[in-house]
């Protein structure tokens, strides 16, 4: 973010009870600059924010496969609080455990 010295100064000025009660909340996780660094980005657009558990699905799913050993669905199923449908579709495209692929034999 540019500012020229006058907008600094401003922005170091700025308390929290200049900004509005809506945004307290916001302002109160991640600062007063960090919020007009943000508001910046947005250019005056509302913007999403996904819920955490979507943003950490990739994490959890790479995990999953990780410790996927062919048996134990059920088990990461409870662990990662999902229902074994769902560890299934995460690990739809793994190769079944055990299973030699062409390469295992030289054919590719």
């Amino acid at each position: 973010m540019v500012t020229d010295k006058i907008t600094r100064e401003l922005i170091e000025e700025t308390t929290i009870e200049d900004i509005s009660e809506s945004y307290r909340s916001v302002v109160g996780i991640i600062g007063i600059e960090k919020f007009i660094e943000l508001s910046d980005y947005a250019k005056g657009d509302e913007l999403y924010f996904p819920k955490v558990e979507n943003v950490i699905a990739p994490a959890r799913n790479r995990r999953i496969k990780k410790e996927w050993n062919g048996y134990n669905m059920k088990e990461l199923a409870d662990r990662y609080n999902l229902t074994t449908k769902q560890i299934g579709n995460i690990l739809k495209d793994e190769p079944v455990y055990g299973q030699m692929s062409f390469e295992d034999y030289g054919l590719c």
